[in-house]
């Protein structure tokens, strides 16, 4: 049986430097260019790794007007990528260590780096650098990052365009927390699993979460008032309160559904893009990287652009799928 096609990660320049782009004052006025590669010529993304508004903007603008001019899919679409690390305000992360080891599948780290891609073909890597302290503002209801001159104008406008669909895994999960801790709204976010289950559920043996909701209360003597009520509280996260989804802004937000179980970007690839798109699960190296570490290499953003890719490429297909005649439901 062949084994998992293999991803690599080319610099445009070559170098030494194993922290790429990361305070070199000699890119900050252009990043870091790389090119993602998966196989042989089933993806090439040319990928723009940033820490600065200025690099992100701008690419925002190029990525964005090549996507739309290519008038290829329709909704225009964006795969994202939230990829948690340390809370700066924890000193000992220097070096990628915080007291007690860095926990990754623990969901109150904060978001420190993003990924997107636009087109299928190109891809940016986001990481801003943050002040060692976090600062409360009310309008979140909790730590807001401080950023280094960082005010995301342009990534605040593009996610905040409800014309521009964001497929996301774990997309309830991830715009919670870029509201709470960037300070940035997703208009129109879609939960990556959901959509798939629509569109390929039957191939793939999976059901939509809608299926398995809990069933209506049986309190026939509530009023329409009641029941609705009783109904969203029992669809609620157990993570989420009324309180903070008012100051979390969700209230204005298409609230994206839970993720269906059983899913990886992995096995929703092989289905989607076809079985020659076999990959291998993410190393334990990646899975557990901190993502606002200054030590992080080649093989940590190669992961970081290829979930980017393969959320636009799967979300891609998925649309294209559910347009058809007598599509999957």
């Amino acid at each position: 049986m062949k084994g998992p096609v293999e991803v690599t990660l080319t610099r445009d320049t070559p170098s030494a430097r194993r922290c790429w782009w990361r305070r070199d004052d000699d890119l900050v006025d252009d990043g870091d260019v790389g090119v993602l590669r998966i196989g042989r010529g089933l993806a090439a993304v040319d990928t723009t790794f940033s820490s600065t508004d200025e690099v992100t903007k701008r690419w925002l603008a190029e990525a964005s007007a090549a996507a739309r001019g290519r008038h290829l899919r329709k909704p225009f679409l964006a795969g994202l990528v939230a990829l948690r690390g340390l809370d700066p305000a924890d000193r000992d992360n220097y070096r990628g260590r915080g007291r007690g080891g860095f926990k990754p599948t623990d969901h109150a780290n904060p978001i420190r780096c993003v990924a997107l891609c636009l087109g299928g073909s190109r891809a940016l890597v986001y990481s801003p650098d943050t002040h060692g302290y976090r600062v409360r503002k009310p309008a979140y209801a909790g730590d807001l990052l401080k950023f280094y001159d960082n005010n995301m104008t342009q990534l605040r406008a593009f996610l905040d365009d409800n014309r521009i669909t964001v497929a996301c895994f774990g997309a309830r999960e991830v715009t919670r927390k870029l509201a709470k801790e960037w300070g940035l709204h997703v208009a129109w976010p879609e939960e990556l699993t959901d959509l798939f289950a629509r569109a390929y559920g039957k191939v793939a043996g999976v059901e939509r979460e809608e299926r398995l909701l809990p069933k209506k209360p049986e309190k026939y003597w509530m009023g329409k008032a009641a029941l609705k009520r009783e109904k969203a509280k029992a669809e609620r996260d157990e993570y989420d309160t009324d309180e903070e989804e008012r100051l979390n802004n969700l209230g204005r937000t298409l609230r994206p559904r839970k993720v269906v179980s059983g899913l990886s970007l992995e096995r929703m690839a092989r289905v989607a893009l076809g079985p020659e798109m076999r990959l291998a699960r993410c190393p334990p190296k990646v899975a557990h990287a901190d993502w606002g570490s200054y030590y992080l290499g080649e093989e940590e953003w190669a992961y970081a652009t290829r979930d980017a890719y393969l959320c636009f490429e799967i979300a891609a297909r998925c649309f294209e799928k559910l347009l058809e005649p007598n599509a999957a439901g």
